[in-house]
């Protein structure tokens, strides 16, 4: 018995300990299909129309957001939003290796009008690569960097922040945010 009730409470912190969550946030004016890729599962692919979002709580494995504008990944057409989380410290990155022809991204969905990665919370770091720009030092455009550029790997964290936090990864970032119904922001002002 005492067995059982060491594993719920062990259970119950791991929970604890990962309380955040990923949001893709699709700005584009386009739908969107997301695959949430781990370690140890993969989601079929989950459809995000225009002007919306997706959520799902952190994974404890390294996980990747392969986003295509179709139902099907196909090689060479899909953007990447990848975290993973060390020792309670989350890790994030954009990689668009598997999109990109030398400098040119436009393959790569979302790229066009900008992506972006990054939490409200003030210790996290923050991607932004504008639409239709070159940003090795924001996000992979070759699989090794300080090789084959001379840059530091495009990798960012959230020092000091824990895992309770929301990583935000923004399709279209260079368009205006998705605003909420108009219920949402009247219980907001009630609330508030």
């Amino acid at each position: 018995m005492l067995f059982k009730i060491l594993i719920a409470i062990m259970g119950l912190h791991m929970s604890l300990a990962i309380a955040g969550n990923a949001i893709v946030s699709n700005r584009c004016n386009y739908d969107i299909w997301v695959w949430s890729v781990g370690a140890a599962s993969s989601s079929g692919p989950i459809h995000v129309p225009a002007r919306s979002q997706f959520s799902e709580p952190f994974h404890t494995t390294g996980t990747s957001f392969k986003v295509s504008k179709t139902n099907k990944l196909i090689g060479g057409a899909h953007t990447q939003f990848e975290y993973s989380i060390v020792k309670n410290l989350v890790w994030f990155d954009i990689s668009l290796i598997n999109c990109v022809k030398g400098k040119d991204a436009s393959a790569c969905p979302g790229h066009s009008q900008g992506l972006a990665m990054g939490s409200p919370n003030a210790a996290c770091g923050r991607i932004a690569c504008a639409g239709g720009s070159y940003c090795p030092t924001q996000a992979y455009f070759v699989d090794t960097p300080v090789q084959k550029l001379g840059l530091a790997e495009p990798v960012f964290s959230c020092p000091g922040a824990g895992t309770e936090l929301d990583l935000y990864i923004k399709m279209c970032s260079d368009n205006a945010p998705i605003k909420r119904s108009l219920a949402g922001r009247m219980l907001t002002e009630i609330a508030g």
